[in-house]
């Protein structure tokens, strides 16, 4: 959790935000932003950490950008990315300016790559259909919130402060973002067919009960990506050749303690092309196992 900041950069072009958490065991601080209409970028960066001579580590910015369209009442299309933003003029001339006053060991420190992390350098390595997965249940964990409050949202008048209790400092983006849609956006159509905050969007849908509708990675997702089409595809190949693999194993396996080790690998294999695959399908996050 963290702490955002108050609108004070405030137009009809979106508004800005400073926020702070902790995450990963790690501070972090720094600035996000709305772009109207579609751009939410968290720009931050980490708490100074120490060697044992006391000199800062070099640490990586955390930077990602979410540009949300909406597609139909009550549904938009997510795109997620991440990475450093390109130096400035102006903060490399400040950094130089640095280095000279702090002489030649600091400016070789400030110059030196942040090192990667195990689990940066172990993503990398992953497909990219298994991050796509990851994504996905990060998305999840957020989806059946976000699609009933919504829902309460409308039905107590269209506002969202007075639909809900929202008194911490984390609750003031959001608030800064419901009054800007309600000074900017009032609707999506002309104003004279505007009947209330976000008519114009269209009435909602009826509430999704049904988890497997709600949580529907193939229409949401995997029917869009090539990446998780082909991975789909590769999981039917597999299947068949590890059946054919198991088929040959119970032949030799009266003979051989080789092969039924084999056969074993062999079940199981199965049974993990039917999570993977049916993580394609349709998310199984339960809330109330994680918290």
């Amino acid at each position: 959790g963290g702490g955002g900041g108050g609108d004070a950069a405030s137009g009809v072009r979106g508004f800005w935000f400073d926020f702070g958490d902790r995450t990963m065991g790690k501070r972090r601080a720094g600035v996000g932003a709305f772009r109207a209409p579609f751009v939410v970028a968290y720009n931050a960066d980490y708490e100074a950490q120490y060697d044992k001579k006391g000199r800062p580590r070099p640490s990586r910015p955390f930077n990602l950008t979410v540009v949300c369209v909406p597609t139909s009442a009550g549904r938009s299309r997510a795109i997620i990315f991440g990475g450093s933003q390109p130096e400035t003029k102006e903060a490399r001339r400040a950094r130089r300016r640095q280095q000279a006053t702090e002489g030649a060991e600091a400016a070789e420190a400030a110059d030196k790559k942040p090192p990667s992390s195990p689990a940066s350098l172990l993503f990398k390595l992953l497909p990219v259909w298994l991050g796509h997965l990851f994504s996905n249940r990060f998305l999840d964990s957020d989806l059946a919130f976000l699609h009933y409050q919504e829902q309460v949202v409308r039905t107590r008048g269209g506002e969202a402060a007075g639909s809900y209790f929202m008194p911490t400092q984390s609750d003031r983006c959001i608030a800064a973002l419901r009054r800007w849609l309600s000074s900017h956006a009032p609707s999506g159509l002309p104003a004279s067919s505007a009947s209330g905050p976000h008519a114009g969007l269209g009435p909602l849908p009826p509430p999704i009960y049904s988890r497997d509708a709600l949580f529907d990675h193939f229409t949401q997702h995997t029917s869009h990506c090539r990446h998780c089409q082909a991975a789909v595809s590769a999981l039917a190949d597999w299947r068949k050749r590890t059946y054919r693999v198991l088929a040959a194993a119970l032949l030799l396996g009266v003979r051989f303690w080789l092969a039924r080790l084999v056969g074993v690998a062999c079940l199981g294999l199965l049974r993990l092309y039917v999570v993977v695959e049916k993580q394609f399908q349709v998310g199984e996050y339960k809330h109330w196992q994680n918290h």
